[in-house]
Protein backbone atom coordinates (compact mmCIF):
# COMPACT_ATOMS: atom_id res chain seq x y z
CA UNK A 1 0.00 0.00 0.00
CA UNK A 2 1.31 3.55 -0.52
CA UNK A 3 0.29 7.31 -0.35
CA UNK A 4 0.46 10.06 -1.87
CA UNK A 5 1.24 14.00 -0.41
CA UNK A 6 -1.98 15.27 -2.92
CA UNK A 7 -4.33 12.06 -2.95
CA UNK A 8 -5.75 10.39 -0.34
CA UNK A 9 -4.54 6.50 0.70
CA UNK A 10 -4.58 4.09 -2.36
CA UNK A 11 -4.09 -0.06 -2.38
CA UNK A 12 -1.02 -0.74 -4.47
CA UNK A 13 -0.93 -2.62 -7.43
CA UNK A 14 -0.61 -5.90 -5.77
CA UNK A 15 -4.00 -5.49 -4.30
CA UNK A 16 -5.55 -3.74 -7.00
CA UNK A 17 -4.71 -5.51 -10.36
CA UNK A 18 -6.17 -9.39 -8.99
CA UNK A 19 -9.15 -8.22 -7.48
CA UNK A 20 -10.19 -6.02 -10.82
CA UNK A 21 -9.85 -8.85 -12.20
CA UNK A 22 -11.84 -10.98 -10.43
CA UNK A 23 -14.27 -8.23 -10.24
CA UNK A 24 -14.44 -8.73 -13.99
CA UNK A 25 -16.39 -11.99 -13.60
CA UNK A 26 -19.85 -10.70 -12.06
CA UNK A 27 -19.41 -7.95 -14.60
CA UNK A 28 -19.41 -10.51 -17.59
CA UNK A 29 -22.26 -12.04 -16.27
CA UNK A 30 -24.03 -9.30 -15.45
CA UNK A 31 -23.13 -7.95 -19.43
CA UNK A 32 -24.40 -10.97 -20.95
CA UNK A 33 -27.91 -10.58 -18.58
CA UNK A 34 -28.21 -7.10 -19.16
CA UNK A 35 -29.91 -7.66 -22.51
CA UNK A 36 -29.76 -4.79 -24.69
CA UNK A 37 -26.44 -2.62 -25.88
CA UNK A 38 -28.10 0.50 -24.30
CA UNK A 39 -28.34 -1.42 -20.55
CA UNK A 40 -24.62 -2.96 -21.20
CA UNK A 41 -23.20 0.68 -22.04
CA UNK A 42 -24.78 2.06 -18.52
CA UNK A 43 -23.54 -1.27 -16.75
CA UNK A 44 -19.67 -0.53 -17.94
CA UNK A 45 -19.70 2.69 -18.07
CA UNK A 46 -20.45 3.00 -14.44
CA UNK A 47 -18.08 -0.04 -13.53
CA UNK A 48 -14.79 1.91 -15.12
CA UNK A 49 -15.85 4.87 -13.13
CA UNK A 50 -15.81 3.42 -9.84
CA UNK A 51 -12.55 1.20 -10.94
CA UNK A 52 -10.88 4.18 -11.89
CA UNK A 53 -11.28 5.91 -8.89
CA UNK A 54 -9.72 2.90 -7.20
CA UNK A 55 -6.50 3.70 -9.12
CA UNK A 56 -6.79 7.22 -8.34
CA UNK A 57 -3.09 7.43 -7.82
CA UNK A 58 -2.67 6.46 -11.84
CA UNK A 59 -5.68 8.05 -12.83
CA UNK A 60 -5.75 11.73 -11.82
CA UNK A 61 -2.56 12.33 -13.47
CA UNK A 62 -2.21 13.55 -16.63
CA UNK A 63 -1.75 10.92 -19.05
CA UNK A 64 -2.10 12.18 -23.17
CA UNK A 65 -2.40 16.44 -23.86
CA UNK A 66 -2.75 17.21 -20.29
CA UNK A 67 -5.82 15.02 -20.21
CA UNK A 68 -5.73 12.92 -17.11
CA UNK A 69 -6.63 9.23 -17.12
CA UNK A 70 -9.88 9.82 -15.75
CA UNK A 71 -10.81 12.69 -18.64
CA UNK A 72 -9.53 10.52 -21.09
CA UNK A 73 -12.08 7.33 -20.17
CA UNK A 74 -14.47 9.92 -19.53
CA UNK A 75 -14.75 11.16 -23.24
CA UNK A 76 -14.11 8.05 -24.50
CA UNK A 77 -17.49 6.89 -22.62
CA UNK A 78 -19.25 9.91 -23.98
CA UNK A 79 -18.18 9.60 -27.53
CA UNK A 80 -19.37 5.68 -27.38
CA UNK A 81 -21.82 6.52 -26.23
CA UNK A 82 -22.96 9.41 -28.83
CA UNK A 83 -21.77 7.84 -31.38
CA UNK A 84 -22.74 3.84 -31.05
CA UNK A 85 -25.81 3.81 -28.01
CA UNK A 86 -27.94 7.28 -27.86
CA UNK A 87 -30.56 7.35 -30.63
CA UNK A 88 -29.96 10.90 -32.31
CA UNK A 89 -34.17 11.48 -32.18
CA UNK A 90 -34.09 11.26 -27.95
CA UNK A 91 -31.57 13.82 -28.47
CA UNK A 92 -34.41 16.11 -29.32
CA UNK A 93 -36.90 15.13 -25.91
CA UNK A 94 -37.68 18.68 -24.81
CA UNK A 95 -36.82 18.19 -21.13
CA UNK A 96 -32.98 17.95 -22.24
CA UNK A 97 -33.74 21.81 -23.56
CA UNK A 98 -32.43 22.61 -19.56
CA UNK A 99 -28.96 20.68 -20.21
CA UNK A 100 -28.44 22.47 -23.88
CA UNK A 101 -28.79 25.44 -22.65
CA UNK A 102 -26.41 24.60 -19.62
CA UNK A 103 -24.02 23.94 -22.00
CA UNK A 104 -24.64 26.77 -24.46
CA UNK A 105 -24.61 29.00 -21.27
CA UNK A 106 -20.62 27.32 -20.25
CA UNK A 107 -19.56 28.37 -23.84
CA UNK A 108 -20.79 31.80 -22.98
CA UNK A 109 -18.92 32.30 -19.92
CA UNK A 110 -15.82 31.08 -20.77
CA UNK A 111 -15.24 33.16 -24.22
CA UNK A 112 -16.66 36.18 -22.67
CA UNK A 113 -13.64 35.18 -19.89
CA UNK A 114 -11.21 34.58 -23.14
CA UNK A 115 -10.69 31.00 -21.76
CA UNK A 116 -12.74 29.01 -24.54
CA UNK A 117 -10.78 25.71 -23.95
CA UNK A 118 -11.87 25.81 -20.40
CA UNK A 119 -15.37 25.10 -21.37
CA UNK A 120 -13.68 21.33 -22.84
CA UNK A 121 -14.34 19.94 -19.45
CA UNK A 122 -17.77 21.48 -18.43
CA UNK A 123 -19.38 20.43 -21.59
CA UNK A 124 -18.00 17.21 -21.78
CA UNK A 125 -19.47 16.16 -18.14
CA UNK A 126 -23.10 17.69 -19.43
CA UNK A 127 -23.22 15.24 -22.55
CA UNK A 128 -21.82 12.61 -19.83
CA UNK A 129 -24.85 13.24 -17.80
CA UNK A 130 -27.30 13.11 -21.28
CA UNK A 131 -25.97 10.13 -22.77
CA UNK A 132 -26.09 7.82 -19.45
CA UNK A 133 -30.14 9.24 -19.06
CA UNK A 134 -30.90 8.58 -22.38
CA UNK A 135 -29.35 5.24 -22.27
CA UNK A 136 -31.10 4.12 -19.09
CA UNK A 137 -34.19 5.27 -21.06
CA UNK A 138 -33.52 3.20 -24.61
CA UNK A 139 -32.61 0.11 -21.84
CA UNK A 140 -36.12 0.60 -19.83
CA UNK A 141 -37.95 0.84 -22.96
CA UNK A 142 -36.44 -2.53 -24.11
CA UNK A 143 -36.70 -4.12 -20.61
CA UNK A 144 -40.27 -2.46 -19.31
CA UNK A 145 -40.01 -4.78 -16.22
CA UNK A 146 -36.65 -3.55 -15.57
CA UNK A 147 -34.44 -6.42 -14.97
CA UNK A 148 -31.52 -4.81 -16.17
CA UNK A 149 -31.78 -2.79 -12.87
CA UNK A 150 -30.97 -5.83 -10.94
CA UNK A 151 -27.73 -6.24 -13.13
CA UNK A 152 -26.67 -2.46 -13.03
CA UNK A 153 -26.43 -3.22 -9.40
CA UNK A 154 -23.09 -4.96 -10.35
CA UNK A 155 -21.51 -1.69 -11.40
CA UNK A 156 -20.96 -0.75 -7.57
CA UNK A 157 -18.99 -4.59 -6.68
CA UNK A 158 -15.75 -2.20 -6.77
CA UNK A 159 -16.87 -0.08 -4.39
CA UNK A 160 -18.16 -2.76 -1.35
CA UNK A 161 -15.52 -4.79 -2.17
CA UNK A 162 -12.42 -2.30 -1.90
CA UNK A 163 -14.78 -0.55 0.92
CA UNK A 164 -14.13 -4.25 2.71
CA UNK A 165 -10.74 -4.53 1.95
CA UNK A 166 -10.09 -0.89 3.29
CA UNK A 167 -11.81 -2.13 6.54
CA UNK A 168 -10.28 -5.68 6.98
CA UNK A 169 -5.93 -4.41 5.93
CA UNK A 170 -6.91 -0.96 8.42
CA UNK A 171 -6.50 1.38 5.70
CA UNK A 172 -8.49 4.39 7.13
CA UNK A 173 -8.27 7.87 5.56
CA UNK A 174 -8.78 11.28 7.77
CA UNK A 175 -12.34 12.57 8.04
CA UNK A 176 -13.94 16.35 7.48
CA UNK A 177 -14.11 15.87 11.28
CA UNK A 178 -11.30 16.15 13.88
CA UNK A 179 -9.85 13.04 14.55
CA UNK A 180 -12.24 10.88 12.95
CA UNK A 181 -11.38 8.36 10.34
CA UNK A 182 -13.24 6.98 7.49
CA UNK A 183 -13.54 3.81 5.27
CA UNK A 184 -13.10 4.41 1.47
CA UNK A 185 -11.79 1.44 0.16
CA UNK A 186 -8.30 3.24 -0.93
CA UNK A 187 -10.32 6.12 -2.68
CA UNK A 188 -9.24 9.23 -3.01
CA UNK A 189 -11.64 11.17 -1.00
CA UNK A 190 -15.12 10.51 0.96
CA UNK A 191 -17.10 12.86 -1.20
CA UNK A 192 -16.64 11.13 -4.49
CA UNK A 193 -16.88 7.60 -3.20
CA UNK A 194 -19.87 8.99 -1.19
CA UNK A 195 -21.71 10.44 -3.99
CA UNK A 196 -21.22 6.94 -5.46
CA UNK A 197 -23.04 5.11 -2.75
CA UNK A 198 -25.49 6.94 -2.70
CA UNK A 199 -26.04 6.35 -6.45
CA UNK A 200 -25.55 2.81 -5.31
CA UNK A 201 -28.83 3.46 -3.28
CA UNK A 202 -30.63 4.68 -5.68
CA UNK A 203 -29.78 1.94 -8.22
CA UNK A 204 -31.09 -0.74 -5.61
CA UNK A 205 -33.93 1.22 -4.56
CA UNK A 206 -35.42 1.10 -7.98
CA UNK A 207 -34.55 -2.74 -8.74
CA UNK A 208 -37.50 -3.97 -8.37
CA UNK A 209 -37.71 -6.42 -10.47
CA UNK A 210 -34.61 -8.01 -8.87
CA UNK A 211 -34.97 -11.09 -6.10
CA UNK A 212 -35.96 -9.39 -3.21
CA UNK A 213 -33.21 -10.84 -0.82
CA UNK A 214 -30.07 -10.05 -2.80
CA UNK A 215 -32.02 -6.80 -3.25
CA UNK A 216 -32.28 -6.00 0.61
CA UNK A 217 -28.37 -7.05 0.95
CA UNK A 218 -27.15 -4.48 -1.65
CA UNK A 219 -29.75 -1.71 -0.17
CA UNK A 220 -28.11 -2.12 3.26
CA UNK A 221 -24.39 -2.86 2.21
CA UNK A 222 -24.75 0.37 0.96
CA UNK A 223 -26.20 1.86 3.85
CA UNK A 224 -24.02 0.51 5.76
CA UNK A 225 -21.11 2.03 2.98
CA UNK A 226 -22.26 5.47 3.28
CA UNK A 227 -22.17 5.00 7.08
CA UNK A 228 -18.12 4.05 7.13
CA UNK A 229 -17.72 6.54 4.51
CA UNK A 230 -18.45 8.94 7.40
CA UNK A 231 -19.73 12.05 4.64
CA UNK A 232 -22.13 13.60 6.93
CA UNK A 233 -23.95 15.75 3.54
CA UNK A 234 -24.15 11.92 2.10
CA UNK A 235 -26.00 10.60 4.97
CA UNK A 236 -28.31 13.59 5.50
CA UNK A 237 -28.98 13.75 1.42
CA UNK A 238 -30.63 9.93 2.05
CA UNK A 239 -33.25 10.56 4.39
CA UNK A 240 -35.89 11.36 2.45
CA UNK A 241 -35.27 8.23 -0.18
CA UNK A 242 -34.53 6.02 2.23
CA UNK A 243 -38.06 7.06 4.51
CA UNK A 244 -40.18 7.18 1.12
CA UNK A 245 -38.44 3.18 0.42
CA UNK A 246 -39.36 1.94 3.60
CA UNK A 247 -42.75 3.02 3.46
CA UNK A 248 -43.43 2.03 0.18
CA UNK A 249 -42.19 -1.58 0.46
CA UNK A 250 -44.02 -1.87 4.04
CA UNK A 251 -47.25 -1.17 2.39
CA UNK A 252 -47.13 -2.54 -1.01
CA UNK A 253 -45.58 -6.43 0.74
CA UNK A 254 -49.09 -7.09 1.45
CA UNK A 255 -52.57 -7.74 -0.55
CA UNK A 256 -54.56 -4.89 -1.50
CA UNK A 257 -57.41 -4.49 1.00
CA UNK A 258 -54.65 -4.67 3.85
CA UNK A 259 -52.40 -1.42 2.38
CA UNK A 260 -54.16 1.27 4.41
CA UNK A 261 -53.26 -0.57 7.26
CA UNK A 262 -50.03 -1.05 6.36
CA UNK A 263 -49.47 2.44 5.24
CA UNK A 264 -50.03 3.49 8.81
CA UNK A 265 -47.81 1.76 10.31
CA UNK A 266 -44.93 2.43 7.67
CA UNK A 267 -45.21 5.44 8.76
CA UNK A 268 -45.00 5.18 12.19
CA UNK A 269 -42.01 2.97 12.25
CA UNK A 270 -40.79 5.52 9.38
CA UNK A 271 -41.38 8.85 12.22
CA UNK A 272 -39.50 6.42 14.89
CA UNK A 273 -37.09 5.70 12.72
CA UNK A 274 -36.09 9.15 11.84
CA UNK A 275 -36.30 10.39 15.42
CA UNK A 276 -34.06 7.77 16.37
CA UNK A 277 -31.71 8.87 13.52
CA UNK A 278 -32.15 12.18 15.17
CA UNK A 279 -30.65 11.00 18.54
CA UNK A 280 -27.98 9.04 16.76
CA UNK A 281 -26.66 11.86 14.52
CA UNK A 282 -27.32 14.79 16.83
CA UNK A 283 -23.38 15.24 17.50
CA UNK A 284 -22.74 14.64 14.10
CA UNK A 285 -25.49 17.27 12.99
CA UNK A 286 -25.62 19.83 15.58
CA UNK A 287 -23.97 22.48 12.84
CA UNK A 288 -27.43 22.44 11.43
CA UNK A 289 -29.33 23.21 14.72
CA UNK A 290 -26.42 26.25 15.31
CA UNK A 291 -27.04 27.63 11.85
CA UNK A 292 -30.69 27.42 12.10
CA UNK A 293 -31.16 28.85 15.35
CA UNK A 294 -29.44 31.93 14.00
CA UNK A 295 -28.91 31.76 10.03
CA UNK A 296 -27.91 35.20 9.55
CA UNK A 297 -24.80 35.30 11.78
CA UNK A 298 -22.48 33.09 9.11
CA UNK A 299 -23.05 35.82 6.13
CA UNK A 300 -20.40 37.60 6.01
CA UNK A 301 -17.06 38.65 4.27
CA UNK A 302 -14.66 35.59 4.50
CA UNK A 303 -12.35 38.12 6.40
CA UNK A 304 -15.13 38.55 9.51
CA UNK A 305 -14.72 34.41 10.33
CA UNK A 306 -13.73 33.84 13.60
CA UNK A 307 -11.98 30.32 14.41
CA UNK A 308 -15.15 29.13 15.58
CA UNK A 309 -17.17 30.13 13.31
CA UNK A 310 -14.98 28.07 10.49
CA UNK A 311 -15.47 25.18 12.59
CA UNK A 312 -19.43 25.17 11.55
CA UNK A 313 -20.14 22.72 9.09
CA UNK A 314 -16.55 21.80 8.53
CA UNK A 315 -15.95 25.37 7.34
CA UNK A 316 -18.62 25.08 4.36
CA UNK A 317 -20.08 28.59 5.71
CA UNK A 318 -16.64 29.95 5.25
CA UNK A 319 -15.95 28.33 1.67
CA UNK A 320 -19.37 29.48 0.14
CA UNK A 321 -18.51 33.12 1.60
CA UNK A 322 -15.16 33.29 0.12
CA UNK A 323 -16.56 32.35 -3.43
CA UNK A 324 -19.81 34.56 -3.09
CA UNK A 325 -18.39 37.26 -2.31
CA UNK A 326 -15.23 36.90 -4.73
CA UNK A 327 -17.95 36.87 -7.39
CA UNK A 328 -19.50 39.97 -5.77
CA UNK A 329 -16.09 41.96 -6.51
CA UNK A 330 -16.35 40.91 -10.32
CA UNK A 331 -17.95 43.26 -12.71
CA UNK A 332 -21.37 42.94 -14.53
CA UNK A 333 -20.16 40.71 -16.84
CA UNK A 334 -19.41 38.32 -13.78
CA UNK A 335 -22.28 39.07 -12.34
CA UNK A 336 -24.30 37.96 -14.95
CA UNK A 337 -21.92 34.52 -16.48
CA UNK A 338 -19.32 34.52 -13.73
CA UNK A 339 -15.68 33.48 -13.94
CA UNK A 340 -16.17 30.93 -16.30
CA UNK A 341 -16.79 26.94 -16.16
CA UNK A 342 -13.87 25.75 -13.47
CA UNK A 343 -12.57 28.90 -13.41
CA UNK A 344 -11.97 28.31 -9.13
CA UNK A 345 -9.30 25.69 -9.87
CA UNK A 346 -5.80 27.22 -8.83
CA UNK A 347 -7.47 29.66 -7.21
CA UNK A 348 -8.78 28.64 -3.93
CA UNK A 349 -8.04 25.46 -2.08
CA UNK A 350 -11.18 23.98 -1.87
CA UNK A 351 -13.74 23.45 -4.44
CA UNK A 352 -17.22 25.34 -3.50
CA UNK A 353 -18.90 22.31 -1.33
CA UNK A 354 -22.41 23.77 -2.99
CA UNK A 355 -23.29 23.07 -7.01
CA UNK A 356 -25.30 26.63 -6.66
CA UNK A 357 -22.99 28.44 -5.39
CA UNK A 358 -20.26 27.19 -7.72
CA UNK A 359 -22.36 27.66 -10.21
CA UNK A 360 -22.95 32.05 -9.46
CA UNK A 361 -18.99 32.06 -9.42
CA UNK A 362 -18.41 30.08 -12.72
CA UNK A 363 -21.80 30.91 -15.06
CA UNK A 364 -23.63 34.16 -13.04
CA UNK A 365 -27.00 34.37 -12.06
CA UNK A 366 -27.53 33.42 -15.35
CA UNK A 367 -26.43 29.92 -14.83
CA UNK A 368 -28.11 30.06 -11.32
CA UNK A 369 -31.13 30.17 -12.89
CA UNK A 370 -29.87 27.49 -15.96
CA UNK A 371 -29.61 25.18 -12.89
CA UNK A 372 -32.47 25.34 -11.08
CA UNK A 373 -34.19 25.54 -14.46
CA UNK A 374 -33.15 22.11 -14.92
CA UNK A 375 -33.67 20.54 -11.52
CA UNK A 376 -37.04 22.03 -11.34
CA UNK A 377 -37.92 20.49 -14.97
CA UNK A 378 -36.55 17.16 -14.02
CA UNK A 379 -38.76 17.60 -10.76
CA UNK A 380 -41.57 18.64 -12.76
CA UNK A 381 -41.14 14.85 -14.88
CA UNK A 382 -41.02 12.72 -11.25
CA UNK A 383 -44.26 14.45 -10.18
CA UNK A 384 -45.75 13.63 -13.66
CA UNK A 385 -44.58 10.18 -13.74
CA UNK A 386 -47.05 6.87 -14.10
CA UNK A 387 -46.03 5.15 -11.04
CA UNK A 388 -43.31 5.41 -8.48
CA UNK A 389 -44.16 8.95 -8.46
CA UNK A 390 -43.36 9.40 -4.41
CA UNK A 391 -40.36 7.27 -4.96
CA UNK A 392 -39.27 9.20 -7.76
CA UNK A 393 -39.86 12.16 -5.81
CA UNK A 394 -38.25 11.35 -2.95
CA UNK A 395 -35.21 10.63 -4.80
CA UNK A 396 -34.78 13.75 -6.67
CA UNK A 397 -35.33 15.53 -3.44
CA UNK A 398 -32.35 13.69 -1.77
CA UNK A 399 -30.49 14.22 -5.12
CA UNK A 400 -31.10 18.05 -4.64
CA UNK A 401 -30.24 18.20 -0.55
CA UNK A 402 -26.74 16.48 -1.75
CA UNK A 403 -25.72 19.40 -3.83
CA UNK A 404 -26.25 21.53 -1.07
CA UNK A 405 -23.17 20.44 0.36
CA UNK A 406 -21.11 19.23 -2.31
CA UNK A 407 -20.95 18.78 -5.54
CA UNK A 408 -22.37 15.91 -7.46
CA UNK A 409 -22.72 18.18 -10.67
CA UNK A 410 -18.82 18.36 -10.48
CA UNK A 411 -18.29 14.87 -9.99
CA UNK A 412 -18.95 12.14 -12.66
CA UNK A 413 -20.03 9.80 -9.91
CA UNK A 414 -23.20 12.33 -9.24
CA UNK A 415 -23.35 12.82 -12.84
CA UNK A 416 -23.97 9.03 -13.62
CA UNK A 417 -26.71 9.21 -10.58
CA UNK A 418 -28.82 12.05 -11.54
CA UNK A 419 -28.50 10.61 -15.21
CA UNK A 420 -29.65 6.90 -14.17
CA UNK A 421 -32.32 8.71 -12.34
CA UNK A 422 -33.55 11.40 -14.89
CA UNK A 423 -33.48 8.62 -17.53
CA UNK A 424 -35.72 6.14 -15.01
CA UNK A 425 -37.82 9.50 -14.48
CA UNK A 426 -38.28 10.45 -18.18
CA UNK A 427 -39.38 7.11 -19.11
CA UNK A 428 -42.03 6.87 -16.38
CA UNK A 429 -43.24 9.87 -17.23
CA UNK A 430 -43.70 8.79 -21.04
CA UNK A 431 -44.91 4.99 -19.99
CA UNK A 432 -47.52 3.46 -21.49
CA UNK A 433 -48.64 7.42 -22.58
CA UNK A 434 -49.37 5.82 -25.81
CA UNK A 435 -49.35 1.44 -26.36
CA UNK A 436 -49.11 1.87 -29.77
CA UNK A 437 -46.33 4.64 -29.70
CA UNK A 438 -44.64 3.12 -27.10
CA UNK A 439 -44.44 -0.34 -29.43
CA UNK A 440 -43.06 1.23 -31.97
CA UNK A 441 -40.29 3.10 -29.41
CA UNK A 442 -39.33 -0.32 -28.06
CA UNK A 443 -38.93 -1.86 -31.30
CA UNK A 444 -35.94 0.99 -32.48
CA UNK A 445 -34.69 1.85 -29.57
CA UNK A 446 -31.39 0.50 -30.30
CA UNK A 447 -32.05 0.23 -33.98
CA UNK A 448 -28.86 1.11 -35.98
CA UNK A 449 -28.62 0.56 -39.82
CA UNK A 450 -27.04 -2.40 -41.26
CA UNK A 451 -23.47 -1.90 -42.40
CA UNK A 452 -23.24 -1.77 -46.28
Amino acid sequence: MNEASSFGPSFGLQILVPVTMLLLVPLAIAYVRSGSAAARFVLVALWLRYIAGAYHLWMFRPIAAGFSGNAIVSIATTGIGLLFVVRFANLAIRWLVPVYLMMALVLVSAILNHDPSGAINAVVKYLYFAVIALAVLQAHRRDPEGHFIGWLMVAFLPLTVFQFLSVVLHLPKGSELDGGLVWIGGYNHEAAFSVALVAGFVVGCFARAAHPLPRVIFLLAMLVGIQLAGYRTAIFAMGPLAVATLWIGITTSVRRDQRPFMAGVGAALAVLLVGVAVVFYADKFADIATIAANPGALIKPPSEFTWADKQVLSARAYIWSSYIYAWKAGGPIQHLFGFGPESWEGLFKVYPHNTLVATVYELGLVGVLGMLSLWLTMLWVAINAKGERLMLIAAHASFLLLNMATMPFWQLEGLGLYGFLCGYTMYRARALASPRREAIAVRSADWRPAPS
